[in-house]
């Protein structure tokens, strides 16, 4: 595993921005590595649930159950944490319960 590659998979977790930067040095990578694939996948998955639990903050604070809203933002920042950390460290960290679904979903990221 080579340090490109780490560089890849962490910048992808850091803000959207973060992640199309890390897209754009994944496609001109020579050869592509499967490690940054990997992560542009999963921090993908990442932004998808914490749009998700924004909607879901809102509705809750609305109907005044909004320490639910800060459970599920907690959540997230825990599975954002262990992606990130799998990623500096160059491992192949799945997401807890949903990292094998994000890998076959998220195919059309290559």
């Amino acid at each position: 595993m080579n340090d490109q590659s780490r560089l890849i998979a962490t910048i992808s977790y850091i803000t959207l921005i973060g992640w199309v930067v890390a897209l754009i040095l994944r496609q001109n990578e020579n050869p592509k590595s499967e490690l940054g694939l990997f992560h542009l996948r999963q921090s993908f998955g990442v932004m998808i649930l914490s749009f998700l639990a924004s909607a879901s903050n809102v509705i809750l604070s609305v109907i005044s159950l909004g320490f639910l809203g800060n459970v599920l933002w907690l959540c997230i920042l825990i599975i954002w944490l262990i992606g990130l950390l799998g990623a500096i460290q160059g491992r192949f960290t799945k997401i807890p319960f949903i990292g094998d679904r994000m890998q076959e979903n998220l195919r059309f990221i290559s």
